[in-house]
């Protein structure tokens, strides 16, 4: 018999992801249950509970806290309701599980995290790609020195043709708040700040684009919504959002992000220190290089065995974590505020044409 209490994991928001990813890791977890889902499209969380065997549906979520009681919530709604969908529930006792990303602004998750903190609950973010095997690999070497002081570092994630759900709420900026760079740009970010070491920003310059949606080019075949381009297809966010940010001990970031462009896809996280450096592909490769008795090496990294996807991880670090495992690792209150007041200082950079100070 368990020591801990059984988890009882209620899911507001039956799209995609908690199709795919949230309803069945979390079903896969021991003394785990999803025990109901809600979407305001109440036919399409029935569907979904029907095709995972969850037994409730709902589609008001504050009247789904006050009967089902979950001690955990999984946030996967359009982006614009995480701030009061997760207060809500950490209000209702439950520990929070947040789609990304966490907030819209820094003042929003500032909100959050002294809620979750006030409540004595988790509130953590599913900014999974930190655990893929090549992310993993590199921390490791972090950890351990391999790098010695990290200077720099430059993340990019550009798709050739990647916009997501086209007319729906990924591309409607009352909803979303933005796009690529709220989308993708927030898991590219956090790879590079993982390996740093999550370091305090300074001060950010940000320029974002719309430069294929709008003709209803690069499009994608993500998002439950998805929409031919029509008249009536809504599309005013960003698909291409660039950065560079300077942090309080002087290192720099340049960071890269599109959802289309006339490019090829590309997915990587390059880390520049003054002892080592390393090239960390998105899926399956960690290039190193350094020094070795005065002459140049480069150490193509054999990756650890990963058991189940990178949000598996994350989902299992979690649990971990609720039942007392300090190890366990997840996105930290720390570092993500660190995380959202650098995009809200890209938006504002972009928007207002200059320079942002943190």
């Amino acid at each position: 018999m368990s020591m801990f209490p059984e988890w009882r994991v209620a899911v507001v928001g039956a799209g995609t992801i908690s199709q795919r990813v949230h309803i069945p890791v979390f079903q896969k977890q021991p003394n785990t249950t999803v025990v109901a889902v809600c979407d305001v499209n109440e036919a399409r969380a029935r569907a979904v509970a029907e095709e995972t065997g969850v037994a409730a549906v709902y589609s008001d979520y504050e009247k789904m806290l006050q009967e089902i009681q979950p001690n955990i919530t999984v946030v996967a709604t359009p982006n614009v309701f995480h701030k009061p969908m997760a207060i809500a529930a950490l209000e209702a006792g439950a520990h929070v599980l947040c789609e990304k990303p966490v907030a819209l602004t820094y003042a929003d998750a500032q909100a959050m995290f002294a809620t979750a903190a006030a409540q004595n609950r988790v509130l953590t973010v599913g900014t999974h790609f930190r655990f893929t095997a090549p992310m993993q690999a590199a921390k490791r070497h972090a950890e351990q020195g391999f790098f010695g002081r990290i200077y720099a570092a430059r993340t990019v994630w550009q798709r050739r043709n990647g916009i997501p759900g086209y007319g729906s709420w990924f591309t409607n900026k009352d909803l979303a708040g933005g796009g690529a760079l709220l989308d993708i740009g927030v898991h590219t970010l956090d790879r590079a700040l993982y390996i740093m070491g999550y370091p305090r920003p300074r001060r950010v310059s940000g320029a974002m684009f719309a430069e294929f949606g709008p003709r209803g080019r690069g499009l994608g075949g993500w998002g439950a919504d998805i929409l031919q381009p029509s008249a009536n297809a809504r599309y005013d966010v960003d698909d291409v959002a660039w950065a560079q940010v300077v942090f309080e001990d002087g290192a720099v970031l340049q960071f890269q992000v599109a959802w289309a462009s006339n490019y090829p896809e590309t997915f990587v996280t390059e880390i520049f220190g003054n002892e080592g450096g390393a090239y960390i592909g998105g899926w399956d490769s960690v290039q190193l290089y350094t020094m070795l008795n005065g002459l140049e090496v480069k150490i193509e990294t054999e990756l650890p065995a990963q058991r189940g996807s990178s949000y598996e991880q994350l989902i299992n670090n979690f649990v971990r974590r609720l039942e007392g495992d300090e190890s366990a690792d997840i996105v930290t209150p720390e570092q993500a505020l660190v995380h959202v007041q650098i995009v809200d200082a890209i938006m504002r950079s972009a928007t207002e044409g200059c320079e942002v100070m943190l």
